[in-house]
């Protein structure tokens, strides 16, 4: 395989990526839906990493820049923590499209996809004319397509990693956001603000690009734990609003990757933003 053909593969991997965003906004006021009302949104949201976080993706970058790739064993950690951001955190741009539902007596439900995964949440609102506090919980489901495998380097290689493309990716999480909201006479507008803590484990597949132009695949897993803050505001006449959220969390990612028989650890920690946009059409 060439060289030029290699930067063509990381090419598209990045550009699949980047439609595959960690971002995940909740996009919804605080106050709840009436009874028997849906609510459909779809747009969109761009997930930045910053601190820590930031520059452990930047080590991928700084490995790829390398004639010998991450060979050391210091820079080989650092380019498992950069996997590991980009896996767990998962920096880019992603879908957003969500259906939420009244179920009555101030609870509501809601099914969000992002891209990389859904979010089922449900629920309970204290409601005022023109506040309201909001408490739920989500299940959140991690996953991507497969696809094609590269075959394993020998064990014990030790050759330099220089690029790192996502194949698939599963798991599991579980959230716990709080919201406080003000909405205006007739719901012309609506806002927002609240904290948000969670959890995410995922599993990986991938393939690396280890030094000077062979593909082989690797694999891992990594243990997200996050909380931060949000806020957002909706315009708009029924049935149509226009929505937009931005959220900051603090994370922290635990985990390994596995390559060429050698098993890579890392911690990384740091800030995420994720500005947000939606349409949402009531029913």
């Amino acid at each position: 395989m060439t060289v030029r053909a290699s930067a063509q593969k990381l090419a598209l991997g990045a550009v699949l990526l980047s439609a595959c965003g960690g971002g995940a906004p909740l996009l919804h006021p605080a106050h709840t839906l009436p009874e028997g009302d849906v609510t459909f949104a779809a747009g969109t949201s761009g997930r930045l990493a910053l601190g820590g976080l930031h520059r452990a993706e930047e080590n991928i970058d700084d490995a790829a820049a390398t004639p010998g790739g991450a060979r050391s064993s210091e820079d080989r950690h650092r380019f498992a923590e950069g996997t590991l951001t980009r896996v767990a955190v998962a920096p880019g741009v992603a879908p957003f499209v969500a259906a939420r539902v009244g179920l009555g007596h101030h609870n509501e439900a809601g099914l969000t996809y992002t891209g990389r995964g859904a979010r089922l949440d449900g629920r309970h609102a204290f409601e005022w004319p023109q506040l309201a506090i909001s408490v739920g919980g989500a299940a959140i489901g991690a996953f991507a397509a497969p696809g094609s495998q590269p075959q394993p380097s020998p064990p014990g290689t030790g050759v330099g990693l220089r690029a790192f493309t996502l194949r698939s990716v599963s798991g599991y999480g579980l959230e716990l956001p709080v919201l406080f909201g003000y909405r205006s006479d007739a719901d012309v507008v609506k806002l927002w603000t609240g904290l948000r803590v969670g959890f995410e484990r995922d599993t990986f597949n991938a393939s690396v690009v280890e030094s000077p132009d062979t593909s082989a695949s690797a694999s891992g897993k990594a243990t997200r734990f996050w909380g931060g803050g949000l806020v957002g505001f909706s315009v708009g006449l029924a049935p149509i609003e226009v929505r937009v959220e931005v959220d900051a969390a603090y994370e922290s990612v635990h985990g390994e990757l596995v390559t060429g028989g050698d098993e890579l650890t890392g911690d990384v920690a740091g800030w995420s933003l994720t500005p947000a946009m939606a349409i949402s059409a009531k029913f």
